[in-house]
């Protein structure tokens, strides 16, 4: 450290209240934090590698007409569909 860097340094010690070796100690602490990068083989990371792809549904296994607290009010304007057992709609 030059002499001009050691100058900020002890006067922002100073400032803060802190001896030169517990400002070094912060600042140390600081710049490790700043410089670690996320582990990629964190389980957060790889969790979706490790599911077995067998294991997960194709399609949703959701019957709407079972599922009346998912939708508060519904008018049927915004979409048209036809429920698996009405076929007679499609003639």
């Amino acid at each position: 450290m030059n002499e001009e860097e050691y100058e900020r340094f002890r006067e922002f010690a100073e400032e803060h209240g802190l001896s030169l070796k517990e400002a070094s100690h912060e600042a140390l602490v600081e710049w490790v934090e700043r410089q670690q990068q996320a582990d990629p083989n964190d389980a957060a990371f790889t969790v979706l590698n490790e599911l077995d792809d067998s294991s997960l549904p194709r399609t949703a296994q959701t019957d709407a007409r079972e599922e009346d607290g998912l939708v508060e009010e519904w008018h049927g304007n915004d979409e048209s569909f036809v429920l698996a057992e009405d076929r007679s709609s499609n003639s």
